[in-house]
């Protein structure tokens, strides 16, 4: 009786472990669409009427011009996608959970760092009669703010359960290994 109780709960162990590995893998597809979604909502903005306008995505300033792209911006995308394709190719193995967790953070370090930060257009100038001008825009956050926030929380959540996953997966094995090691071994007698 007791074994049967103990077989259960290992099926359980090992249900709740691929369930989680499931999650782990479809979560960063989800930070991929809230990425995509970041290209045309603005992450930080300042377009209010009848001012200059400071607009960063996820690719960088916006409007895109291909002649003047971010390449920190091009190589957040690169290891984002990296990210979500190698999540289904390694199963969110041990090590690949880790990656992810790494890389939730660095991802809201990259948003923190560009609200500390923020982009500005400082201008001066005369109007016709010679009096001084000038002034001051920045971009503060905006809808996209919180997508890629949702996006970092994404990856590190899906790096939290492969972990999970994985421990839950070792603990199955060590059992297995344990009844199989009792089984030919038979009682210390």
């Amino acid at each position: 009786m007791d074994r049967a109780g103990k077989s259960g709960s290992t099926r359980l162990t090992t249900a709740r472990g691929r369930s989680l590995n499931l999650v782990a893998r479809v979560l960063p597809l989800g930070a991929v669409a809230c990425w995509v979604i970041t290209i045309f909502v603005p992450v930080l903005d300042r377009g209010g009427p009848g001012s200059m306008q400071i607009r960063v995505t996820s690719l960088g300033f916006s409007p895109i011009d291909m002649n003047d792209l971010d390449e920190v911006y091009l190589v957040l995308w690169i290891v984002i996608l990296t990210g979500a394709f190698t999540a289904w190719l390694l199963s969110a193995s041990k090590w690949w959970s880790i990656a992810a967790i790494v890389l939730g953070t660095v991802l809201g370090l990259r948003l923190l760092q560009m609200v500390a930060d923020p982009p500005i257009m400082m201008w001066d100038g005369q109007t016709a009669d010679g009096m001084p001008t000038g002034g001051m825009e920045v971009a503060y956050p905006a809808a996209g703010f919180g997508l890629w926030v949702l996006g970092s929380l994404l990856f590190f959540a899906a790096g939290i359960c492969g972990l999970v996953a994985a421990a839950q997966q070792d603990h199955h094995r060590r059992e297995r290994i344990k009844r199989c090691m009792s089984k030919r071994h038979g009682p210390a007698g």
